[in-house]
């Protein structure tokens, strides 16, 4: 069942990073992120009121890390997205974002399983092969600014996941979500006011709104399957999200993937096959 949730929840990232991308290359990608996390933050306070936990004490610590993470990865990412070809840029954060949590898992006594291993490698080679950094590997390097910022988003989502992760442990639940969800809001919120800029469009405005909805449902959905699931596969599991982002961008903008990118896609099968077998 959390392959599942983390696979929606890859889906939903995705979508939500698709339209933010394309949201923040018309605006200030700032002005976007602040509106998609308080879009986000809407949709899981509304959860919270019709979730019907009981209250207790939240891992204040963990939500307040996995919430600066979250402001960090999402920011980052949305500023490169606007800057650089989604089918490339997207995957990097990916390949930090698997990477990361299966170290800090492995570390934390989690059993090494083969089908563990393999299901990470299949996940980190695809993630790879999809940013373009194996086949194709100078043209995804070609922009290195944006590949730092991509790389740097990638680590603040690896924060978010841990961070999440231990809010789960702890019986954060759905406010313990909401929590972390208020903190990056508060963080970008502060960024974006220190930032005079022209205001959203109405079209880049409703576009940033439904990525908000999108990465909102996506929390809760990652929320559900760290629940259930180990740190690391589910990690693995959320961090394809390029996937839906790049068929996305093949639909809508015309982005045509190269011959690895999309060998990069068929290794998402035997990724998840084996990380759902550990």
């Amino acid at each position: 069942m959390s392959i599942l949730t983390a696979s929606l929840a890859a889906a939903a990232f995705g979508g939500g990073d698709f339209l933010g991308g394309v949201a923040a290359r018309d605006s200030d990608w700032r002005q976007v992120v602040s509106v998609a996390l308080g879009v986000g933050l809407l949709v899981l306070g509304a959860a919270t009121c019709f979730g019907g936990e009981p209250a207790g004490t939240l891992p204040l610590a963990w939500c307040l890390s996995a919430g600066t993470g979250f402001a960090v990865g999402v920011s980052l990412l949305y500023r490169a997205l606007a800057e650089g070809q989604m089918t490339q840029v997207a995957p990097i954060t990916a390949a930090i974002a698997i990477a990361v949590p299966a170290l800090v898992d492995i570390l934390a006594g989690k059993a090494v399983t083969g089908p563990l291993v393999l299901g990470l490698v299949a996940a980190s080679f695809s993630a790879a092969l999809l940013s373009g950094l194996v086949g194709g590997w100078r043209d995804g390097m070609r922009n290195r600014s944006t590949l730092i910022v991509a790389l740097g988003a990638g680590l603040g989502l690896a924060l978010f996941y841990i961070g999440l992760d231990r809010v789960e442990a702890n019986g954060g639940g759905i406010r313990g979500a909401l929590l972390v969800r208020a903190t990056a809001f508060v963080a970008m919120a502060a960024v974006t006011m220190r930032c005079r800029g022209e205001a959203l469009h109405p079209r880049s405005l409703g576009i940033a709104a439904g990525a908000g909805v999108l990465d909102g449902t996506a929390n809760l959905l990652l929320m559900m399957a760290f629940a259930t699931g180990g740190l690391a596969e589910t990690s693995a599991i959320a961090s394809l999200y390029p996937v839906a982002t790049i068929f996305l961008a093949i639909a809508f903008l015309r982005e045509r993937p190269s011959r690895s990118q999309a060998i990069g896609l068929l290794l998402v099968i035997p990724a998840i096959f084996l990380l759902k077998s550990t």
